[in-house]
């Protein structure tokens, strides 16, 4: 079904989402932004505007409103996790989609949960289980009984072989390698090119080839 989409985010993050959405056929109905001076700007060259702050966006959903612009659907686009994971518990799956770029590979035995945005070339096979408001970046693999929990990020290049799973709110930087069945945990922080061989607890960052621990992530 074509839907008017509300982007909620209007930076780098915001644009890529903006792509994806009209490349899957539906339509951009403008953005919400942070910043209440954008209010009007045009985000894209030839693009939507911002049409509401990210702050009456958010009071306008607690009180039981509608979207501005005639909007059918709400698009997550905040590159960070935590922000992003906390917009999509606000806005209520009900108003989300995950939305697939046409030229992603998705599994029809893959789950996929409300707010979540798989970009062009990536893949994911078979009963590979992927929570809300999660990133699967372009080109990125996500194999086999993969699960990956709310608010992750999956960047470009990055591949989980089979049966990883991935804790909520972590990001697997571009093109790192998670062997199979390795568990990584909650908030932690894979570098990018990293080969993950052993399990990763909640709340670290790793690196290097094989991973290791760098340090505490700061809460």
């Amino acid at each position: 079904m074509r839907e008017l989409v509300l982007i909620w985010g209007a930076g780098g993050h915001g644009k890529v989402v903006a792509d994806l959405v009209r490349c899957a056929g539906h339509s951009v109905a403008g953005y919400a932004d942070l910043d209440q001076a954008k209010l009007g700007v045009v985000v894209e060259p030839g693009g939507a505007t911002v049409v509401i702050s990210q702050a009456d966006l958010g009071q306008l959903l607690d009180q039981g409103g509608t979207l501005p612009c005639r909007a059918t659907v709400v698009a997550l686009g905040l590159g960070d996790n935590d922000a992003r994971l906390r917009t999509a518990r606000r806005a209520g799956g009900a108003l989300m989609r995950a939305l697939v770029h046409p030229a992603a590979t998705v599994s029809e035995s893959a789950q996929l949960g409300p707010g979540t945005v798989v970009f062009a070339g990536a893949v994911v096979n078979a009963e590979a289980t992927i929570g809300a408001a999660v990133v699967i970046n372009s080109a990125a693999v996500v194999e086999h009984d993969c699960s990956i929990g709310d608010g992750a990020h999956i960047a470009p290049g990055a591949v989980l072989t089979g049966g990883v799973s991935v804790g909520q709110g972590t990001l697997v930087g571009a093109r790192a390698v998670v062997l199979p069945g390795i568990a990584i945990g909650a908030d932690a922080v894979v570098g990018a090119g990293a080969v993950v061989a052993a399990d990763v607890p909640a709340g670290v960052v790793v690196a290097g080839v094989p991973a290791r621990v760098l340090r505490q992530r700061a809460t």
